[in-house]
């Protein structure tokens, strides 16, 4: 199946659906649309919008999958993981600028520096969560507050390697 290509974006659509591929436009400001050719975005694939400079980003709302290093490196503020997300891959938007996180996805596992070398100060974890792996939230140097599901009591310490934490809450699942 042939790569498709709009002003912004090299795609690919399989089964009536549309996985971006890269970023070719020139905005640092990208919303991202819901649908392109009557289709609906559904899936960000590795390193699309890796290292493009990008300043702030809207997902798309029926977005499932976001892979490995989409947004890696560039100076993202804030983003929100919409509802409709399923898996997140190693490294997604690692090495931003990132002060606000907000998951409203219901996704149970965060890989490897999603969110490593951020700036979070505060941060809460939705209960769906069962599993982070080590330095998911790494060298947040401004990472004060944490709220996270009882489950991953045991796992803090690697979670947030070269954060100094003043306030962790467990919330019961």
């Amino acid at each position: 199946m042939e790569n498709l290509t709009n002003e912004s974006y090299t795609f690919k659509d399989i089964d009536d659906k549309i996985l971006i591929l890269d970023y070719i436009g020139d905005s640092k400001d990208v919303v991202i649309p819901d649908y392109i050719n009557n289709k609906p975005v559904v899936a960000i694939m590795r390193e699309a919008f890796d290292n493009k400079k990008l300043e702030a980003v809207v997902l798309p709302k029926y977005l499932e999958f976001i892979d490995e290093d989409a947004f890696y490196q560039n100076h993202i503020k804030e983003i929100v993981i919409p509802a409709s997300v399923i898996k997140i891959g190693g490294g997604a938007f690692g090495r931003n600028k990132i002060e606000k996180l907000t998951i409203e996805a219901e996704i149970d596992f965060l890989p490897m520096f999603c969110f490593v070398g951020n700036n979070i100060e505060n941060l809460t974890i939705p209960a769906s969560v069962t599993s982070i792996s080590n330095d998911c939230f790494g060298e947040n140097k401004y990472l004060k507050k944490v709220t996270l599901p009882e489950c991953l009591l045991e796992d803090k310490k690697n979670i947030f390697y070269g954060c100094d934490i003043d306030n962790i809450t467990f919330i019961p699942i």
